[in-house]
């Protein structure tokens, strides 16, 4: 069964925001420090970088087939078998999702998937058996350092 993750509307906007009240502060920043002209070329550079996030953002597409895993990230595809890497997740401030994977050959890749937002990233770690009833046990050893 193939199941697929875009974007997430309210996740778009929310960064949306985020980035245009940054363009705004750093225009009247820049705007005090340098006068009106550097003002215009920092927000200018600003919003350029904001736009091709935002490009990005809309093409991020997952693609779980079987055990395979599709990651387009808006610049690249990248193919993996999900029996051959380990995948751990790291979640900031309900915002900021991120999604690692270690191939058996020592490479580590990380994916900035906050586009998804919080309940489409939940879905996918859990689809992936990061957590959930889909996720292994793991064993923890205690080393004793005082002998």
């Amino acid at each position: 069964m193939e199941k697929i993750y875009r974007r997430s509307l309210v996740a778009f906007i929310y960064n949306l925001i985020i980035m245009i009240f940054g363009v705004l502060v750093a225009f009247l920043i820049s705007g005090v420090i340098g006068g009106y002209k550097v003002a215009i070329i920092i927000s200018s550079i600003i919003i350029i970088l904001v736009v091709i996030s935002i490009f990005r953002q809309l093409r991020t597409k997952i693609i779980i087939n079987g055990n395979g895993l599709l990651i387009n990230d808006g610049k690249k595809e990248f193919n993996y078998n999900l029996n051959e890497v380990h995948i751990s997740s790291e979640q900031r401030n309900n915002d900021s999702f991120f999604l690692y994977l270690y191939t058996e050959d020592g490479n580590k890749e990380m994916f900035d998937l906050s586009s998804l937002g919080k309940r489409k990233y939940n879905e996918l770690i859990e689809d992936l058996g990061v957590v959930g009833v889909k996720s292994k046990t793991i064993k923890l050893n205690d080393v004793n350092k005082n002998n």
